[in-house]
């Protein structure tokens, strides 16, 4: 099974980058601004494309995921959009930063999923790399996860991303065992996989000053955009493995600089 699913994180008004969720520029890099974010969605939903539920059935050829990760503020205006446009959204809550400045409140994400929307996991404290912990610790980062979700939203959470797409088959075990049932990734595709009793699923990623009509280019599959992605996410993974230091310089510096 394919599926095309969309990567965003905040929306923030215009040179008030931190006003949602994680700061810095590296953070900023992700966040769209208002007016640009409205263009993408009305782009998105003129294009008759669904963007659905990702726990949706049946699903239909051409429908795709649209997902927020972090749990920042602008989510629950993130959700009002997406309702008016008749889209599902998945907001991807980091637990430990709920009720603190620049994030949703319990109150918000309650709201988010009585809309119909999905609010999932994104791990309980957005570790640097999720993929070097010990077992016990990834069981911890989403077991605390889930649970706190659970109290907040009074169900089940079975939809999780990986943070900071530090992505290895040891994260998907222990989102598996701790009851989450669709997992996305940062890895440009649509192709998925099963481990466990989980769905993996990739995601292509929208930031700052991308346009409508890359967004819609993203969910479509319809010019090079998809495979340029892929290629780049390919060459940075064998330093991102190897050389992990310099990769995360480079990356800050290469984000610092934008």
């Amino acid at each position: 099974m394919n599926i095309a699913s969309l990567m965003y994180h905040d929306v923030v008004t215009a040179g008030r980058p931190d006003d949602s969720g994680f700061p810095g520029p590296a953070a900023a890099h992700y966040k769209l601004d208002e007016q640009d974010f409205a263009a993408h969605l009305a782009r998105l939903a003129n294009s008759g494309q669904r963007f659905v539920r990702v726990d949706a059935s049946p699903w239909a050829t051409g429908d795709a995921c649209l997902t927020f990760d972090d749990g920042g503020a602008s989510a629950v205006r993130i959700a009002g959009s997406l309702s008016e446009h008749g889209m599902a959204g998945h907001f991807l809550i980091t637990t430990s930063r709920v009720d603190t400045p620049g994030f949703t409140s319990a109150a918000q994400l309650r709201a988010i999923d009585d809309a119909g929307h999905v609010v999932g996991s994104h791990s309980h404290t957005h570790p640097a790399e999720i993929s070097r912990l010990s077992h016990a610790a990834l069981d911890a980062e989403w077991c605390e996860s889930v649970d706190r979700l659970r109290q907040v939203l009074g169900h089940d959470v079975r939809v999780a991303s990986v943070p900071g797409g530090f992505y290895s088959r040891a994260v998907a075990q222990a989102a598996a065992a701790a009851g989450i049932r669709y997992l996305f990734t940062s890895e440009p595709t649509v192709a998925t996989q099963r481990v466990d009793d989980c769905l993996i699923l990739g995601r292509y990623t929208l930031w700052r000053g991308m346009s409508p009509a890359h967004a819609l280019a993203l969910a479509r599959g319809t010019d090079a955009l998809r495979q340029r992605q892929w290629l780049t996410w390919n060459l940075k993974k064998p330093l991102k493995r190897g050389l992990r230091p310099l990769y995360h310089f480079v990356r800050r510096e290469w984000l610092n600089a934008r």
